[in-house]
């Protein structure tokens, strides 16, 4: 009875958490728009993949005012770029292009999404 509790806690909660609707996310505050965001992109990318010295980067797109979220981890608001992304894996091959997501506010990353999708299943990038 006690880990029935333990799991439908968890469910009640997130039965709370709404997501932004087209008013919410019309008036949100995105930060400010990052003229430097290329430069933001490749600095966490760098920082944040296994093997600098062998990532590609072949393009990235011009930031994209959205949200990202989902009823358990919430809602962030900032701008998308999507990064074109070669790198290499755990096993040191070369994984092929991706698209990997950053959400760029006020100047710094606050979320990043490998492969442009987030846990939740929504899709960023192509």
């Amino acid at each position: 009875m006690k880990l029935l509790l333990l799991c439908l806690i968890p469910l009640a909660l997130v039965a709370c958490t709404n997501l932004p609707s087209p008013t919410q996310t019309a008036e949100a505050d995105y930060g400010a728009y990052p003229e430097d965001y290329e430069a933001i992109a490749k600095a966490y990318l760098m920082e944040e993949l296994r093997d600098p010295d062998s990532i590609v980067i072949e393009s990235i797109s011009e930031p994209q005012k959205q949200w990202i979220g989902d009823k358990v981890t919430g809602i962030d608001y900032g701008y998308l770029v999507c990064a074109k992304v070669n790198s290499k894996n755990l096993f040191g091959n070369m994984t092929g292009f991706r698209s990997d997501a950053v959400l760029i506010r006020n100047g710094e990353v606050v979320e990043y999404a490998k492969d442009g999708k987030l846990l939740s299943g929504m899709k960023l990038c192509d």
